[in-house]
């Protein structure tokens, strides 16, 4: 479906170094490989890597990524460096950091490779105001705030910025998932504002869900991205859109090839790109395959192991 595409193009960042996966980094870079080298690319978006271990990705790369050369290079990867806390003394060598290993990679001969955003707390608006000033504009920064706060600041600090904010929608405990409300109150607040935003953590699954393993009720992937289109286009409010975050039942949602839908509500594929470009930008998830196979169930993308469209 034309509508599912547009909805999940480029929109997993993989993170298979983080909870609950946990992966060490070679096993994570040949995860990586294998899904940014098959049919199933589409639907992948950057690697997720700590500024603290990039040599060790310059040296894993080595036999994975293409060789950079001049001018461009087919099928770089594309990295989200995760730093230090914005405005703290380590955040400001990590963009050192950055700049020498974009500088490498650019070489020819060098894996092809390049940073092109990163992500980190902003523990105040005005640490994220003042990091907004000492990123590079090549970089486009995204910063995890705190959702059970008023983010109605961080959002206002960022209006007109090249810059976006980071939600952490769960985690391994109960305490690390936010209430819907709260999400929804973000996502409502940086639609109005157009501010974009990417979230991370408990979005392995499609829909809402009750998750044993970390013991609460997680959300799904495709609440937090359709939700974010409705929203976009003033479709829904933050109280329906907090009711939609919690929806489990992919009975309840409309899917055709040029629209999808709920409760009356309908957003095309046109305004789904749309969203997708301006506002949810992507989720970071340590599992590829997981999203991928729950979307196969659903019978929303094709069930066969190279991928592809949907």
């Amino acid at each position: 479906m034309r509508s599912v595409h547009a909805m999940m193009s480029s929109v997993i960042d993989y993170a298979g170094l983080y909870p609950p996966a946990q992966h060490d980094p070679t096993t994570t870079v040949d995860l990586f490989t294998q899904v940014h080298d098959s049919g199933r690319a589409w639907m992948l978006g950057r690697l997720v890597w700590p500024a603290a271990k990039l040599d060790e990705l310059s040296t894993l790369s080595a036999s994975h990524a293409p060789v950079a050369q001049a001018p461009t290079t087919e099928g770089a990867w594309a990295i989200s460096c995760v730093c230090a806390p914005a405005g703290s003394a380590a955040f400001a060598a990590d963009l050192k950091a950055i700049a020498a290993f974009n500088a490498r990679h650019e070489r020819e001969g060098e894996s092809a490779m390049r940073i092109d955003s990163i992500e980190m707390r902003g523990e105040s608006v005005a640490a994220i105001e003042r990091a907004v000033t000492e990123v590079p504009e090549e970089l486009f920064p995204y910063f995890e705030i705190a959702l059970e706060s008023d983010p109605r600041g961080a959002v206002a600090a960022l209006v007109g910025e090249e810059a976006g904010l980071k939600f952490r929608t769960g985690g391994t405990t109960p305490e690390a998932h936010p209430a819907a409300g709260d999400l929804a109150r973000a996502m409502v607040a940086c639609a109005a504002a157009g501010v974009p935003f990417k979230a991370t953590a408990g979005l392995h699954r499609a829909l809402c869900h009750f998750n044993h393993a970390a013991g609460a009720t997680q959300f799904g992937f495709l609440n937090l991205l359709i939700g974010s289109a409705l929203a976009w286009e003033s479709r829904i409010d933050e109280g329906l859109l907090t009711e939609f975050l919690t929806t489990s039942s992919i009975d309840r949602i409309d899917f055709s090839n040029a629209t999808i839908g709920w409760q009356g509500a309908r957003v095309t594929v046109g305004e789904i790109t749309e969203a997708r470009a301006r506002l949810v930008h992507s989720f970071g998830s340590c599992s590829f395959d997981e999203p991928w196979n729950d979307l196969v169930a659903l019978e929303l993308i094709r069930a066969i192991v190279a991928g592809g469209p949907a």
